[in-house]
């Protein structure tokens, strides 16, 4: 059995998103009841392609630099190109007569430039204009075509598993409170971390948590706009819960050390759907619920034993029991809230008896699990995957450093949890990973304790926007590498990656890095045979810049790209066709 390290209320939780959205027409989410924020989202820009950086040969024409945005919520683009003495998004010059979306820069030996998007909306009735600057781009004419670098990493199309998306817990018990704004900070894909999933406690006495009669220092005022804030963002929940009411256990006690008796499947299959019943008629619906956290681990707080045989009899025999109430995910209603086994501590293969049962497993969305013991010890279990083409998602795993709090929101805490994530959809084939507590000092956004300021983004939270922006909604393929000391993802590897398709295979995403004390230098990227790049970017986080553009120069036929990675940073690159 594991040992869990989860501080000031050692109940474990959870409320994660995930699974697929079967053709349903988009549904608008409800806001009236979220709080306003700084930013409406009125008028908001997201750039989806960056001007490239492309090395040039003397001879060659110069293509034109172009960018392309998107608004929600209204309003016309308009663009100043700027030049700069360096590659930087700020502090350029305007270029006179540049803008358009695009721009003829003049031929010379190197330049640098970037773009300003700007919009003009109106915000309650008052105009107002925002505006996003586009990542540098250097332009270069070269005597002669450079040498291709000695390190190189080549994307092929061979595909692996979807990835839906990366998040955490909301709060619970005494762990601190979460706000709108903290969730807005988290899941805003524009000026937040761009998290996706959120997991959410299905406490045994719901009405009691949500008049805070259960735990009266818990303010539970907000729990449904935290949900609708992660709708509004496109966003997944998931519900788990940590226990039935105690009076339809053996026990007669919440605490595990007992079981659902099996003359209440029934009473508890209709509770799981009273309370996504409930979210749904309160303007946050779900997109999942599990029917236990952890039942093969026996907690001394909220839990339930279940057996293998006990789950396989539950989705035999209950059905799917959400059949009736709509889900919400990914920005769309889905037909029913789906379903997941029991989020299993440590290995998938107990889930085995249901999903080998066709009665059963017709009933199963979704498969869940959990990593806890020791750092080898979870990447030495195999998982046994029986479940495709199920999605398996990791939904649930903490780490701190016990007499050394104040370390875990350190740079040199972030390879730990870096390296995990990255395990999980590199070698476990997981569509989804789940941290524990979204707001902790060991998380995403601090607070408070142990040297962190409530509700700013720390050094975990900055690594998991790399995953949650660049390999959500995406498939995963095969990413090899040359010349790259160390590299793969192994225990013992220092430099790790893996590259994504996008749905519709009009880009190719990598997330890398290298956590080492040497820099690797100059690494070439190779795209899949018949791929083509219209454009490229890069962001870097490395300790010292939370996620600034990092250059990658495009190759004069578009088919590869150079991006310089550092020692002890992680690089996230997007090519778009």
């Amino acid at each position: 059995m594991k040992t869990k390290m989860k501080l000031f209320g050692i109940f474990g939780i959870a409320l994660i998103f995930c699974f697929a959205v079967l053709g349903c027409p988009a549904t608008p989410v409800d806001e009236d009841d979220i709080p306003d924020l700084t930013d409406s989202g009125v008028g908001s820009i997201v750039i989806t392609a960056h001007p490239a950086s492309i090395d040039y040969v003397e001879g060659d024409t110069i293509d034109p630099l172009t960018v392309a945005a998107a608004v929600s919520g209204g309003g016309t683009l308009s663009y100043q190109w700027h030049s700069n003495t360096s590659y930087a998004s700020t502090g350029g010059t305007a270029i006179n007569d540049a803008t358009s979306a695009s721009y003829a820069p003049p031929n010379q030996a190197e330049a640098f430039y970037y773009v300003v998007v700007a919009n003009t909306v109106d915000v309650d009735g008052t105009p107002a204009t925002k505006t996003v600057n586009s990542n540098p781009a250097r332009i270069r004419v070269l005597s002669s075509a450079p040498a291709a670098p000695a390190a190189s990493l080549t994307v092929t199309a061979n595909k692996h598993q979807y990835v839906r998306g990366f998040g955490g817990m909301s709060d619970v018990w005494t762990s601190p409170d979460m706000t709108v704004k903290d969730i807005e900070t988290m899941f805003n894909p524009v000026t937040g971390l761009g998290l996706n999933m959120l997991r959410i406690c299905l406490y045994p006495y719901m009405d009691d948590i949500i008049n805070n009669i259960e735990i009266p220092t818990k303010n539970s005022s907000d729990w449904y706009n935290l949900v609708k804030v992660v709708n509004k963002h496109n966003g997944y929940v998931l519900a788990s819960p940590w226990t039935p009411p105690a009076e339809w256990k053996n026990t007669g006690d919440r605490n595990g050390g007992s079981h659902l008796l099996e003359a209440y499947y029934g009473t508890y299959a209709n509770h799981l759907k009273e309370f996504a019943q409930r979210m749904l008629d309160n303007g946050a619906p779900i997109y999942a619920v599990s029917i236990q956290n952890e039942p093969n681990f026996q907690a001394a707080y909220d839990g339930c034993e279940w057996t293998a045989a006990q789950q396989q009899k539950f989705f035999k025999e209950q059905g799917h029991f959400t059949d009736g109430v709509k889900g919400f995910g990914g920005g769309k209603e889905i037909p029913t809230v789906l379903t997941m086994t029991g989020e299993v501590a440590n290995t998938v293969s107990w889930n085995n008896a249901a999903l080998n049962d066709p009665d059963a497993s017709k009933n199963i969305d979704i498969v869940g699990y959990h990593i806890y013991g020791s750092l080898e010890s979870r990447y030495a279990n195999a998982l046994d995957n029986p479940t495709k083409p199920k999605e398996t998602w990791m939904t649930e795993h903490n780490l701190n450093t016990p007499g050394d709090y104040v370390s875990d929101s350190s740079w040199a805490k972030v390879w730990i949890f870096v390296d995990e994530v990255n395990h999980c959809i590199a070698n476990n084939d997981s569509a989804a990973f789940i941290w524990w507590y979204a707001k902790r000092f060991y998380s995403f956004i601090g607070d408070g304790e142990y040297g962190t300021i409530e509700g700013e983004p720390l050094w975990r939270g900055w690594a998991m926007s790399h995953f949650a922006k660049y390999a959500s909604d995406t498939t995963r393929v095969d990413l090899t590498a040359d010349g790259i000391t160390n590299f793969g993802n192994g225990t013992t590897n220092i430099v790790k990656g893996t590259a994504y398709e996008s749905m519709d295979g009009n880009a190719y995403t990598l997330v890398f890095y290298n956590k080492g004390n040497s820099e690797v230098g100059d690494i070439q990227i190779n795209l899949p045979a018949g791929f083509t790049a219209s454009n490229a970017s890069a962001v870097i986080t490395d300790g010292t810049s939370k996620q600034a553009p990092h250059l990658i120069a495009l190759s004069r036929d578009k088919k590869s790209g150079v991006v310089t990675l550092p020692a002890s940073a992680i690089i996230s690159v997007k090519f778009v066709k």
